[in-house]
């Protein structure tokens, strides 16, 4: 049933039947008594919205109810609630002061916001009597701009900005709406021990935005919610705002506004003004009107829905009701979320916490103050970083206090306490990652030589130039270090069946040995090798024939001696293209879609675990426990003893990207796991899989929202990469 017609200047319906979906006058909703609806029709396509008052306080508010189309879905009712709690983390003043969120046991989830009088932007342009001069819409771009370049600053994509969403008051205007996209896409419940998931809607229509002509047509195409969609979906707002017309192309709009607002909307993400750029644009007019001012009329239409709807005086006796405590204003609601097994959805738990990075990494630093936690809740980035050069290779975590990113012919160093930078070496060219040599020494691969950097003070400490290819075999790339020994693989320039192993005292700064192995057992990649108590295990996967099985070759740590070669089979070294990851006497390898596990000292195969997919992430090895991501974006907890599985959770979200680019890693403490793919992080409770929390961070550039890099973990921050930018994210 469509809403009732709102009163154009006042918002009152023309009756008072409470029935499921008009929301008239007089109905209860929670701790509300509903006044009008704020809907206009045919434009209340992401949300419902209505005046109400609370029975509490006698306070009015704007209350956000679920789409009708999607009231029923459990699911949608689980991701709806999570999202207004995530909206608390909104802030600026554009930003409506989130007052209350429904509880976890209510039928109907809701949000109520502190705005009233309020009007949406549809009903304000139909108080107006048309589209708003392009002063007005030059300023609530302003706002809106300002808004988002705050929240994308701070890891927030909003994914719910749409006509309906923007709420014009006596103050100025207010942004409602967060995550209503995201709410009604399908999401994906954890299926414990191998049971298949049930999916919930993921083929119902694209929602918010202002319907199909404000939806980011990389969204329409099945991409998530990104920062460059943000800007499209204000551009398409600021369209309405100035034409009245939902489909307004960049001829109607006035030649004032019409370059900033046809940007927004260019079809390619990368031609999308960034937020701060666009609020500067809008601020650049000669006469800037400032957001709190309103038309005349629409003014009037808010004075005239106070006074049709004046604040109620409670008696001083009255006493809050027991099932519903009253919220303490615009602060975080302290209620957690409990998912009961009805819903159909994950459990979402806590995702905020971590000064332990502080104690950690800095002594004589104070404690910044504990966040505090919410259910379901991103947490806010204790700082973010932009690298300026671009970065080429692998960051490296040092010592739990600093971040080294190599750049083309440099690194730098970041302070992981507070983001800061710590120092810059140019001049440091080289084709290999940056390694850990132990101490304060970090290894700088070349082409004919290495050299050691100090990860406090970017110093140079020594260069090795003796392995050049001429009177000793080239340097090729590290495979091991352990503080004393270096072992590297080098290769005389026309020996190809051959290579050399060799161990350097990083002491003294000479060989210790040097050992010639089979071309094939020459690693495929920096730190190939696994490094054991005794022994420095070489596999033959580099230079293998299609069907060979996987082979270890065996030398002594401290002569170089060969003591065993060992088969394992079911397992080809080259066509299977297998991760190995070693954990006691196991080796654990992924290829395709099995993972398996056989006995390093015998051979034998101690169990198979198959996935749905194929797996491209590494696996991540927490104590008896393996995480891995298949293709198909659903995560595994494998006992690694048994083979079993634990609990195994689909994504929330369908990538945007193959999960060719995904990732899997874990927390410092190993209790949280994170799905990594192209356009958000996924932190999972490693007890069970449930879902703490989602996190989209935004970049800039072409790139902007699109994931890339990884997750490193230091005790209590996760630092997520994106691009050329590092979140610290609080975790555990």
């Amino acid at each position: 049933m469509e809403p009732s017609i709102p009163d154009r200047r006042t918002g009152h319906t023309d009756h008072d039947t409470p029935q499921r979906g008009d929301h008239a006058g007089g109905e209860r909703i929670g701790p509300y008594r509903v006044l009008a609806t704020l809907d206009v029709p045919e434009h209340a396509d992401d949300a419902r919205r209505c005046l109400a008052r609370d029975v509490r306080t006698g306070r009015a508010v704007v209350l956000t109810l679920p789409h009708a189309a999607f009231a029923d879905d459990a699911g949608y009712r689980v991701r709806f609630r999570a999202e207004a709690e995530n909206s608390r983390r909104l802030h600026g003043p554009w930003v409506a002061p989130v007052v209350d969120v429904a509880p976890p046991d209510a039928g109907l989830p809701w949000v109520a916001h502190g705005c009233f009088p309020a009007l949406t932007l549809p009903a304000a342009l139909a108080a107006h009597g048309g589209p708003f001069p392009e002063d007005t819409v030059r300023a609530l771009g302003t706002a809106l701009a300002e808004t988002l370049a705050v929240a994308h600053a701070n890891g927030l994509v909003h994914a719910g900005i749409s006509p309906q969403a923007l709420l014009l008051t006596r103050d100025g205007p207010r942004l409602t709406g967060y995550g209503l996209i995201r709410a009604a896409t399908g999401s994906r419940p954890s299926t414990p021990h191998g049971s298949r998931p049930e999916t919930s809607h993921t083929g119902r229509p694209v929602m918010g935005h202002g319907g199909q002509a404000g939806t980011p047509p990389e969204q329409r195409a099945g991409e998530p919610p990104r920062p460059y969609g943000d800007v499209y979906a204000l551009g398409a707002v600021l369209a309405y705002a100035v034409t009245g017309r939902k489909d307004a192309g960049p001829a109607a709009l006035p030649p004032g506004l019409r370059e900033p607002i046809a940007a927004c909307l260019s079809p390619d993400p990368a031609h999308r003004p960034q937020p701060a750029a666009l609020a500067r644009e809008f601020r650049s007019t000669t006469a800037p009107l400032s957001p709190g001012r309103m038309p005349h009329a629409v003014e009037t239409a808010l004075a005239e829905q106070a006074a049709h709807h004046p604040a109620d005086t409670l008696p001083p006796q009255l006493t809050e009701p027991a099932d519903h405590p009253l919220s303490a204003g615009p602060g975080p609601s302290r209620r957690s979320m409990a998912v009961t097994a009805l819903t159909g959805a994950a459990g979402l738990a806590l995702g905020i916490g971590g000064t332990a990075l502080w104690r950690a990494v800095a002594d004589d630093a104070p404690a910044p103050p504990k966040p505090l936690a919410l259910r379901g809740v991103a947490p806010a980035p204790l700082w973010r970083r932009r690298i300026e050069a671009e970065i080429d290779g692998p960051p490296l975590l040092w010592g739990n206090s600093r971040l080294l990113v190599p750049g083309k012919g440099e690194v730098t160093a970041v302070r992981l306490r507070d983001g800061k930078k710590m120092w810059t070496r140019d001049n440091v060219w080289g084709v290999g990652d940056l390694s850990p040599l132990g101490g304060d020494l970090v290894l700088k691969g070349g082409i004919r030589e290495f050299m050691a950097l100090s990860a406090r003070t970017g110093q140079v400490k020594w260069v090795e130039r003796a392995y050049d290819g001429e009177k000793r075999p080239r340097f090729r790339y590290p495979l091991a270090a352990d503080g004393r020994t270096l072992w590297f693989l080098a290769r005389d320039q026309n020996q190809e069946k051959t290579a050399t192993v060799v161990a350097y005292d990083l002491k003294t700064r000479k060989e210790r040995w040097r050992t010639s192995v089979p071309g094939g057992f020459g690693g495929y990649d920096e730190h190939s090798a696994v490094l054991r108590e005794d022994s420095l295990l070489l596999s033959n996967r580099s230079e293998s024939g299609p069907n060979e099985p996987w082979t270890y070759l065996a030398l002594g740590r401290r002569d170089g001696a060969k003591l065993w070669t060992r088969t394992y089979k079911g397992i080809l070294a080259v066509a299977d293209d297998p991760t190995e990851i070693v954990s006691g006497d196991l080796l654990i390898t992924i290829a395709s879609d099995v993972v398996s596990a056989h006995e390093i000292s015998s051979g034998r195969r101690r169990w198979r675990f198959s996935c749905e997919d194929f797996v491209y992430t590494d696996g991540a090895l927490h104590g008896r426990t393996l995480y891995v991501t298949d293709g198909d974006a659903v995560t595994y907890a494998i006992d690694v003893a048994r083979g079993r599985l634990r609990w195994r959770r689909r994504a929330a979200v369908d990538a945007a990207s193959p999960m060719s680019e995904s990732e899997t890693a874990l927390s410092y403490s190993g209790r949280t796991v994170f799905q990594i793919n192209a356009s958000e992080v996924e932190a999972l409770d490693a007890a069970d899989g449930s879902l703490r929390w989602r996190f989209a961070p935004a970049a800039d550039g072409a790139s902007a929202g699109a994931l890339s890099g990884s997750v490193l973990s230091v005790p209590g921050v996760a630092l997520v990469r994106n691009d050329q930018a590092f979140y610290a994210l609080p975790v555990d």
